[in-house]
Order: C-alpha cells, then structure tokens, then sequence
C-alpha cells in the first residue's frame, strides 16, 4: 500500500490509502464521497473549528478512532504494518494490508505558493496550484517491508491499480528495491492504464505527469512502469499506442477502461488477472 499521502494532522498519524482499503474491505466505506467510514458524524471536528483550529481535513468521528489507536500503537514502539494488521484484524478483514514501508514518506509538490504537503495540495488547494516538482521525502531512507518481500515473492500475479502513477504508484517505487522486488519476482505483473487519450480518469494525474517530464497517457504511464510491467491493459480508444507500448515489451490488452457499475469492476478484475 501507498504511504505517501502519509500524514500527521490534528495530533493523529492519518493513512488515507491504506484506511480506504481496509474500510472497503470491511464493507463500511463510504463510497458516495470516496474516502471515510459510511454514517460517520464529524462532532469532533466541529468542536476543533468551535475551538479555532483550521479543519480543512475532513476527518469524521469514527475515522478519528483508527487514527488513535494508529497513533497510541506507533507512539507506543509498534511499525506501521504491525499497527495496519490490527485494525484490519479488529474490522473483521481476512486478507492482509501491508503499507510498502514501515519508513516515514510523504509526497511533497513545489508550487508557486511554496511546497506543499499532498493532502494541502489535493484536500486543501483542490489540486488548483501549479506543480513545479514532486518529491518523495524519507523514501530514500526506507525499505520495502520483510512482509512486503515475502509477499511479492510468493505472488504469482501483481496488478497495479490504476491510481495516480506519480502520488499513489510513485512513493512505493520511490523507495529503494521496491521496483526492483517487481521485476526480480517471478510474478506477471499486470497494470490497468489510469489514462484514457491525454486524461485521466479523475484526479491530477495528468498535471502530475506533465511536472515529473512523464507524457501523459498510456504510454508515458507504461515506461514509468516498463522496469518491471509485464502487460497493461489500456482504453480502446488509445489503440493507437497498443504498438509503442509493445515495442517496450510490454504485452498491451485493449478493453472498456471505465468502471461504471460494480460488474464493470469484476469484468476488469477478471482481465487484468487473466492478461
């Protein structure tokens, strides 16, 4: 899992990424408004803004419980991933949750408002500033996880979601031997293009690419990739660099991209698993 967007905010250490997945495992995300517990209520934070503090993050009542005991854990000595597995553990998820490093990372973007932290960029400014530069901070003084080796190196297939290849993806390859882990594992490595023509899906990642010297689309995502891809799955309608990517020896899959429904999803699922 991505730790980049990794940060501390009102006292608590938060894991967007990783809380979102543990919550949709557990079948109590919010899925209307992408991020949450589904019913939460927001009372302390309302007493935060009552008491003056800035509460431009969102972060609801019950989402604020796993962000504690998150907190008292790692305060207490405990890892990321120790502390991850518990509340995984505690939500009734079965499946393993493991963050690419117990290491702190956090994405930071140089704009010309000065640098900025990803969440005040994306939660705070809308993702509206320009972006000079994109830097992973502490990434080069981490390591993938003991979990994480093991579990690249018993997979036999890898699929990378298609989340925004330079604040999502980018992190977790960002970190020494995390890419090459990919490309050593015996694993077929299989990714869903997060890109349809010059755009993305929804999100910055086009603005994102753009500032890293990445093209953006498939193709610029595919050799962003191409150390350890070994196929992609890419929108029909970009089939025009089914060879480019090709001539990258990345096998490339044309299909309906979008996931619109929930049969959508296991369609593209069943691809991806199947590419």
């Amino acid at each position: 899992m991505n730790v980049g967007d990794d940060a501390w905010i009102y006292g608590v250490y938060v894991c967007p990424d990783i809380d979102i997945a543990t919550y949709t495992l557990a079948g109590i995300a919010d899925a209307k408004q992408g991020w949450g517990i589904e019913g939460d209520t927001y009372t302390a934070l309302g007493a935060l803004s009552r008491l003056g503090r800035d509460t431009w993050f969102r972060l609801g009542d019950l989402d604020l419980a796993t962000c504690l005991l998150r907190t008292e854990m790692m305060s207490g000595g405990a890892t990321l991933t120790l502390a991850t597995d518990r509340i995984r553990r505690a939500l009734g998820v079965n499946c393993p949750i493991l963050p690419a490093t117990d290491g702190p990372v956090e994405t930071w973007l140089s704009t010309p408002q000065g640098r900025l932290h990803l969440q005040q960029f994306w939660v705070r400014e809308g993702g509206k500033p320009e972006v000079k530069r994109v830097t992973y901070r502490g990434a080069r003084d981490s390591t993938p996880t003991s979990e994480v080796k093991s579990a690249i190196r018993a997979a036999d297939r890898v699929v990378v979601c298609p989340a925004n290849p330079i604040t999502s993806i980018g992190p977790m390859l960002a970190v020494p031997g995390f890419a090459k882990l990919l490309g050593a594992s015996g694993a077929r490595v299989a990714a869903l293009s997060p890109m349809v023509g010059r755009a993305p899906v929804s999100g910055p990642a086009g603005k994102l690419l753009k500032s890293t010297r990445v093209r953006p689309d498939s193709l610029g995502v595919a050799r962003l990739y191409s150390g350890f891809l070994d196929a992609m799955l890419v929108s029909k309608e970009d089939s025009a660099l089914k060879r480019p990517i090709e001539a990258l020896g990345i096998r490339c899959a044309l299909s309906d991209t979008m996931m619109t429904d929930r049969a959508a999803e296991s369609r593209l699922a069943r691809e991806l698993l199947e590419l």
